[in-house]
């Protein structure tokens, strides 16, 4: 008796796992969200089945803490995914690698990567149309994060990047 009952808790804990993790994954369907889930994330519909769990569950936390967002907030993470559903998988992976290439760096290389980014977004923004930009100097080269593969950005970004002594002062011309 005591042999069956041993048997039959070594079945429970081997069946058990399986069938929370097939109802985990099965509620993380897209059909299976709520309304609300599906509106706030209503961009990464078509990408959904490609996402992994791990990644439909980042979504989902997000989504349940849209509601809470101010207005403002709430269209800034509209945009924000719609520009990551048009991703490829290729850019995506680029996208995250920069990333944590940035996380690695202090506060103050940060913002000066930010500042110099701003700049040269603002300078072509500044041009004419018709008018192709001139090939990248050093300084906007370093205002990219650097790739994975090539050293570390943190190394460039100190050789490479000056910082001004007061909030007044403009770095030198490109």
């Amino acid at each position: 008796m005591a042999k069956a009952y041993v048997s039959l808790a070594l079945v429970l804990c081997f069946a058990l796992p399986s069938t929370v993790l097939a109802a985990e994954s099965t509620r993380l369907i897209w059909s299976e969200l709520s309304a609300a889930q599906r509106q706030v994330l209503s961009p990464l519909e078509a990408e959904w089945p490609r996402f992994a769990l791990d990644q439909r569950r980042r979504w989902i936390a997000l989504a349940d803490r849209y509601p809470k967002l101010g207005p403002a907030e709430q269209k800034r993470v509209q945009e924000r995914m719609q520009d990551w559903a048009k991703l490829s998988p290729q850019q995506r992976d680029a996208a995250r690698a920069r990333y944590r290439a940035l996380s690695k760096l202090s506060p103050e290389q940060r913002r000066e990567i930010i500042r110099q980014w701003t700049e040269s977004q603002e300078a072509q923004q500044a041009l004419p149309a018709d008018t192709t930009p001139a090939a990248p100097t050093e300084s906007t080269e370093t205002a990219k994060p650097a790739d994975p593969g090539s050293g570390t950005a943190s190394d460039k970004t100190a050789e490479s990047v000056a910082t001004p002594t007061s909030d007044t002062e403009k770095p030198p011309a490109q």
